[in-house]
């Protein structure tokens, strides 16, 4: 299974590095493995489906990052296309629509943004 890095998460979703990161920080996202403190987290391919919705919702159709998340969940969940919202109202996801979107975002991410280094810089040869 591929993880990503939430740099690459961000770019690949539209959202500044630090929305995303709030974001993991604040809501338990299915797919985010998290460790400890200075080990950086790491994003499957399902989780980031999940991020790039809950991006959109929140700022496309103006629903807070907490209802984004129930919402997100409930349209990823369920067999049908779409959760209702309120009486008469539906909410549909086009799911093959926006994982094309995101796997072409992708693909133009990993190209142009190499996984960072971690850690402490090796040593210098010559140097004590």
């Amino acid at each position: 299974m591929r993880f990503y890095d939430v740099a690459a998460s961000s770019l690949a979703v539209g959202a500044p590095s630090k929305w995303t990161d709030n974001l993991l920080s604040q809501h338990r996202i299915d797919g985010v493995v998290s460790a400890r403190q200075g080990v950086a987290r790491r994003i499957s391919r399902s989780a980031l489906l999940r991020i790039a919705i809950i991006r959109r919702l929140s700022t496309e159709v103006g629903v807070s990052v907490a209802s984004a998340v129930v919402l997100a969940d409930a349209l990823l969940g369920g067999a049908a296309p779409g959760v209702a919202v309120a009486p008469f109202f539906t909410l549909l996801l086009d799911r093959a629509g926006i994982e094309r979107e995101l796997d072409e975002r992708l693909r133009d991410v990993l190209e142009s943004a190499p996984t960072p280094r971690r850690g402490r810089p090796p040593k210098r040869p010559g140097h004590a």
